[in-house]
């Protein structure tokens, strides 16, 4: 009996120390998990960058990093965090008005908690793809003062997302979209530059001759050195 006990307590220590961590929105009631990933050139104890990064709709974390991130070289403390609703094999970000209100309101407690938790220099810098690029719209618009950055990317607003409440714009957005985009439409981009410029936030959007998924192939250089550049600016 005794050994069996002992089996559990280690498997339950094991499942423990292998589990994501989490950060708890008390005034949202919303818990997301993450992962934390560090370049060559970061140490982790050290003030540093962070980059707060949202994946596609139905991905993972590790997936988001090893498709994404992992050619950046620059220090930088990434924080990727995984969307609320699950998906698939994955989670997926929300898609409803009321949806965005409050996870929206949660991912911006959230990435504020986590800059304070870990030694941040500056604001985050906030890059998310596709759901995760309609988040970062609705960042930029709702909460764009918490980020020094903000990249879409393959993503889309529109103003029946927004509700009612106050804006707060901020960070400079700088967005890119695929021409050839079938899931969703590179003029969903266009309207969201278009919307976000609308209400006097520093947007820009660059297109490129490409799909949805592909654009981590053929533009995933590109991205990388202009948000490497940003996060340069931090230090």
């Amino acid at each position: 009996m005794k050994k069996i006990t002992a089996i559990i307590i280690l498997l339950f220590f094991v499942q423990w120390w292998l589990a994501d961590p989490t950060i708890s929105v008390p005034t949202n009631d919303v818990t997301f998990s993450y992962i934390v990933k560090y370049t060559e050139a970061s140490n982790k104890n050290d003030l540093l960058p962070m980059l707060v990064a949202l994946h596609g709709n139905g991905d993972t974390t590790e997936n988001f990093y090893a498709t994404a991130l992992d050619e950046l070289s620059v220090p930088v403390r990434m924080i990727l965090l995984e969307g609320p609703i699950p998906k698939g094999t994955g989670n997926a970000w929300p898609w409803s008005p009321e949806d965005f209100k409050q996870y929206g309101e949660a991912v911006n407690e959230a990435v504020e908690l986590l800059a304070d938790k870990y030694p941040t220099t500056l604001k985050p810098v906030l890059l998310g793809f596709s759901g995760g690029g309609m988040m970062a719209y609705y960042q930029a618009v709702k909460h764009g003062s918490s980020y020094s950055y903000i990249f879409p990317i393959s993503g889309k607003l529109s103003k029946d997302l927004l509700g009612d409440d106050l804006s707060s714009p901020g960070a400079r957005v700088h967005a890119f979209h695929g021409k050839k985009d079938n899931v969703l439409s590179v003029s969903g981009g266009r309207n969201a530059v278009k919307l976000l410029t609308s209400m006097g936030i520093n947007a820009s959007l660059t297109e490129f001759d490409g799909g949805h998924l592909g654009i981590f192939k053929s533009m995933k250089t590109d991205i990388t050195h202009a948000v490497e550049k940003k996060i340069l600016s931090l230090n």
